[in-house]
């Protein structure tokens, strides 16, 4: 490869990892809010609406961001094109990587491919069928399977990165602390709750 070649692969490298670095923000952002919502359910009843509100805004920030790694819109930075700038540059060596990225990225009925759908039919486009309940019940993911789609990703870009650039790219660990920090302003709130019950126990038997 040439150097703009390279630097066309680095620019979508660093693209994608960008990307990705986000999409596990808001991935830890709800598993904050899941972790500390089931530790202290005092809470989200207390504020079960503004909650609820949030959870939803974050969770289509999730799929917004995760789904365009997956387009395949050509002038995009995505995995997809990432694939086909490397066909068109790369050695016999790194061509050969290219069939298990490329089916790891193409199974259907699989967690990647459920991602796309809630990206296009209820994030991106709402068409009325995205709106269907079967459609919920059908591509309903839980935090678990988001989090085995996401480190799926992640490998694939980093077995490109890596061999490509000679890059290992670390989109995950950052913002690992948001989990603790979700669980402890949910803690935060449930005590302030439980103060507040005792102090209008308190004001009652005066």
């Amino acid at each position: 490869m040439n150097s703009d070649q390279i630097a066309n692969i680095d620019a979508t490298v660093t693209a994608l990892s960008e990307t990705l670095t986000s999409a596990w923000g808001y991935f830890h952002l709800l598993r904050g809010i899941h972790e500390g919502g089931r530790e202290n359910p005092e809470a989200i009843r207390r504020y079960s609406l503004l909650f609820d509100q949030t959870w939803q805004a974050i969770f289509e920030g999730l799929f917004a961001k995760t789904g365009t790694l997956l387009d395949k819109k050509s002038g995009t930075y995505s995995l997809p094109n990432l694939v086909t700038m490397i066909r068109r540059y790369g050695d016999a060596n790194l061509k050969q990587l290219l069939p298990e990225v490329d089916a790891c990225l193409s199974i259907k009925d699989g967690l990647l491919e459920k991602i796309k759908n809630w990206r296009h039919q209820t994030v991106a486009h709402h068409p009325l069928f995205g709106r269907d309940e079967a459609f919920y019940t059908d591509t309903k993911m839980n935090l678990d399977e988001i989090e085995s789609a996401l480190m799926h990703l992640e490998d694939a870009l980093n077995r490109l990165s890596f061999n490509a650039l000679g890059i290992i790219n670390d989109t995950r660990m950052g913002s690992t602390c948001l989990v603790e920090e979700g669980q402890s302003m949910f803690t935060s709130i449930a005590v302030g709750i439980a103060n507040e019950t005792v102090g209008n126990l308190g004001a009652i038997k005066q």
